[in-house]
């Protein structure tokens, strides 16, 4: 119990020292920010990243993710996955052959944009694409399809079991 409560310790005063950096960069109403006592979760909107089923990052959404790079190359000392997550509506056609495909591509365009870009230890970072399995909307309405279509970036603490 007491390592819980040093883990959740430690999230917590990350997520205060992200979102305060988030507000500095004027990113606060761009980024939602979770923590548990293994991580801090970065969500980002996926149509704010991404045009609908594709995953090249559109030219809007760098400026912002320099301003995390900087951020993340200043906090996250410990690993770092970025994860892609797609709605449960089948593709139709296009360049991915389904939500999985896309998810870890989405994953993948933002890793390689951070390891260009930022700061970041390569080694401390990975990616993978959960596809529509973990939503945390409902698919049957328009909204919740929208909040699921997103990308999350977790940065684990230094007593998380990662």
């Amino acid at each position: 119990q007491n390592l819980e409560n040093e883990k959740l310790k430690l999230s917590e005063e990350l997520a205060e020292r992200i979102e305060e950096s988030l507000a500095e960069n004027f990113l606060s109403d761009q980024v939602d920010v979770t923590f548990d006592a293994n991580c801090v979760v970065l969500t980002f909107n996926g149509a704010f990243l991404f045009d609908s089923g594709k995953a090249d990052l559109k030219t809007e959404a760098l400026p912002m993710l320099n301003k995390i790079g900087k951020i993340l190359s200043k906090y996250a000392d410990d690993n770092i996955e970025i994860e892609g997550h797609t709605d449960s509506v089948p593709l139709n056609g296009g360049r991915y052959e389904n939500n999985d495909v896309l998810s870890s591509y989405r994953a993948l365009a933002v890793f390689d944009y951070l390891k260009d870009n930022a700061s970041i230890d390569p080694s401390i970072m990975k990616h993978s694409g959960r596809g529509e399995y973990e939503p945390i909307a409902d698919n049957s309405t328009p909204e919740g399809r929208a909040k699921n279509r997103r990308v999350e970036i977790k940065i684990y603490n230094a007593l998380s079991a990662y």
